[in-house]
């Protein structure tokens, strides 16, 4: 009887002993983000390819692993991982933001504004998307041009807040100062 007890006791303590080592694709991204707000980001990366071995097809797994690489400078590898995420039909603006921040730190900013131009198709109302593709626009030094962008970010999406300030700032570098106060 006591074998038989002793036996059982240990089928359960190896069951569960095997089942905690069965890693968890949520857990492994919570150690992930962990890595990630700490500046560990070669530690991120490994366990978001450890994730994603799990559960390929998580675009948030992707998308924070896409990131880890831009944190971590490896541009061409974030590419590579974000890139595909754009065509996605679950593609959210995280997503967009990733790789559009790619791509201005590779300094291809044609790739850049088709990115901005597709999503804002598909995100319409997006006054983060408004707000950032006229930054770009700003640091190209079309001003005009993105100055309507952020006068349609604020039409679309009144609670950004980033639109009114570029705004503002605009209208304050201008003759029109009016308008600088208002926003």
């Amino acid at each position: 009887m006591k074998q038989l007890l002793l036996s059982l006791f240990l089928l359960v303590l190896v069951s569960a002993g095997a089942k905690a080592q069965d890693p968890d694709p949520k857990k492994l991204h919570e150690t992930a983000k962990t890595f990630i707000r700490t500046g560990d980001y070669n530690n991120a990366v490994l366990v978001l390819n450890k994730a994603i071995q799990l559960d390929p097809n998580n675009i948030e797994l992707q998308k924070d692993l896409a990131f880890a690489l831009y944190l971590k400078k490896d541009y061409a590898n974030a590419l590579t991982i974000a890139k595909p995420l754009a065509d996605r039909k679950d593609v959210d603006i995280p997503s967009i933001q990733v790789l559009t921040l790619i791509y201005k730190a590779l300094e291809e900013r044609k790739e850049c504004e088709k990115i901005y131009k597709a999503a804002l198709k598909k995100f319409p109302t997006s006054g983060v998307l408004y707000n950032e593709y006229g930054e770009m626009l700003w640091t190209k030094k079309d001003y005009s041009e993105a100055v309507k962008l952020w006068e349609k970010g604020i039409e679309t999406d009144p609670n950004h807040s980033g639109n009114y300030y570029n705004a503002a700032k605009y209208y304050y570098l201008s003759a029109d100062k009016v308008w600088g106060l208002i926003y």
